[in-house]
């Protein structure tokens, strides 16, 4: 078994072990860029046997510390694959990194040389033995060096080559429309409203005019390919309101009836219950509130329980989709929204929370109000003092309309589930090629990602995301290449524009560093 396969084999088991997600052991595979090119048989000395090998081996690798190029530069992590023959660092430097003048650290078996060349810009390398010269500087800027390691009894020599990988481009930044952009799906010649949503491992978009209806269904937006079909909806259906549970859709019709679709949408059916805002799907239903007889708003639930009042400080509309989830603090899952509009019609920027019995508002520093907002679970990158880089979650925030009645277009950005907001970086606010949009919904979808072009988009002018920026692949020892894996990307459907009109495309983005191509 080759020494880094199997170093990468346990440390993928142990976070298989640790967090139990296949996301998170995706970003693992997908965090790192910097070298795809690998050394085919020409690259390599002779192949030695084990003992051979031993006798010029690297046993570790490492950058010298120098904080005038970058803090922390000696826990940068070196992989040493001693099959191939190559030194690398699999998660690359931060954008702008010198790596021209680079001090080296290396420890080796009793070798009797240890020669480094570098490539210089005239064509002529220079060559010196580190065993002599420990303390020189190691210029990577023109691409690998290789260090050629001769055995003490200089029977045995293997020539390696050794790589510091620099980002080319900012690699957290939210790129949006991935340079395209598609007509939103629907059968209506003028839709007045569109709405989309996820529905058992499906994207639906509905749209809807005055006169008529329309359904299109896709098992993955990236590919622009749509089932679509005429409906119609009961009167007074709101498709707006429209919300996935388990094994049904329910929506509110005329205003304040509590209808349910078995059949994604195509027939509904008179619940017989009263909700005039839906906040979203918990567990087997649904929750959301009501006005009761006596004007006042309640929390209810469908099926119903037990009605609380609406505090006057508390939405009762305008409220951002849900998202769901369960923390290690709480039996029971919790429910989230962001902003909305209160009953006596006040703006909130607050993130509240619902965990099957009581509704409150769980954020620490709320954002400014809005309503109709767009949440986005999505995910970004840590990078630790070892510049080791980890994919967490994240929740993003932006659009709605705010209390001047202006869309707002700035994002934010929480890391904890909605408890603390702040303002994302630059590189993550809205493009200026993307409207500003109040009522829209974001779904994630994985895009298989490919080295072809991806059809049916459409081309805007805006930075085009790479899908990986080394050489062309070269492959080794009888591996395929990769030439296919998934990116979580974001779909932006409906919402009204700043001036009143309907969006009608579908916009997309993604965390660049998630679409790169993975190392093999």
């Amino acid at each position: 078994m080759k020494i880094l396969l199997t170093l990468q084999l346990e440390l993928i088991m142990y976070i298989m072990k640790k967090y139990l997600s296949i996301y998170i052991l995706a970003a693992f595979i997908a965090m790192s860029i910097g070298f795809t090119a690998c050394n085919d048989d020409s690259d390599s000395d002779t192949p030695l046997d084990n003992s051979a090998q031993s006798a010029v081996m690297i046993n570790t690798f490492s950058l010298q510390p120098n904080d005038s190029i970058l803090a922390n530069l000696d826990s940068v992590f070196f992989s040493i694959d001693l099959n191939a023959a190559r030194v690398f660092n699999a998660d690359s430097l931060p954008l702008g990194t010198r790596i021209d003048s680079l001090g080296v650290n290396m420890t080796f078996s009793a070798v009797s040389l240890a020669e480094i060349t570098m490539p210089n810009e005239n064509g002529v390398d220079t060559t010196f033995n580190y065993l002599e010269n420990t303390s020189k500087a190691v210029n990577f800027s023109r691409g690998f060096v290789t260090l050629r390691l001769k055995s003490a009894d200089e029977q045995s020599q293997l020539t390696y080559r050794i790589y510091v990988n620099v980002h080319k481009m900012k690699p957290d930044s939210l790129a949006w429309g991935d340079a395209a952009w598609a007509d939103c799906p629907t059968g209506l010649a003028a839709p007045a409203e569109i709405h989309a949503l996820e529905y058992e491992g499906k994207a639906l978009c509905f749209s809807a005019n005055e006169t008529s209806g329309s359904r299109a269904v896709t098992a993955n937006p990236a590919l622009n390919s749509w089932t679509v079909e005429p409906l119609t909806f009961p009167a007074g259906l709101d498709i707006n309101t429209i919300t996935a549970a388990p094994g049904a859709l329910y929506a509110i019709v005329n205003g304040s009836e509590l209808y349910r679709s078995a059949d994604m949408g195509s027939t509904w059916t008179s619940l017989g219950a009263s909700m005039t805002h839906i906040f979203g799907a918990y567990k087997n239903g649904i929750a959301g509130v009501r006005r009761n007889d006596a004007g006042n708003y309640v929390y209810v639930t469908y099926p119903a329980s037990t009605e609380t009042p609406v505090p006057s400080y508390a939405p009762v509309s305008g409220t951002s989709r849900s998202i769901t989830y369960v923390t290690e603090w709480s039996d029971e899952p919790l429910m989230i929204v962001m902003g909305g509009q209160t009953a006596a019609g006040s703006l909130v920027g607050d993130t509240w929370g619902y965990d099957g019995q009581q509704w409150s508002a769980i954020s620490q520093n709320p954002i400014p109000g809005a309503k109709d907002m767009t949440l986005v679970p999505y995910f970004f990158f840590r990078v630790a003092n070892n510049w080791v880089a980890t994919r967490q979650s994240v929740l993003l925030a932006f659009g709605g309309t705010k209390a001047d009645g202006m869309i707002g277009r700035t994002v934010y950005m929480s890391v904890d589930r909605g408890l603390h907001w702040s303002k994302a970086g630059d590189l993550m606010q809205l493009p200026s090629a993307v409207p500003s949009l109040s009522g829209a919904e974001a779904l994630v979808f994985d895009r298989t990602m490919t080295s072809r072009a991806a059809s049916g988009w459409n081309p805007v002018e805006l930075p085009a995301i790479p899908y990986w920026y080394a050489k062309t692949y070269m492959g080794r020892g009888g591996e395929k290449p990769i030439t296919e894996w998934q990116c979580p990307y974001i779909y932006l459907f409906g919402g009204k524009m700043d001036t009143g009109a309907l969006n009608t495309a579908v916009w997309r983005g993604v965390i660049n560093r998630l679409s790169f191509k993975p190392l093999q």
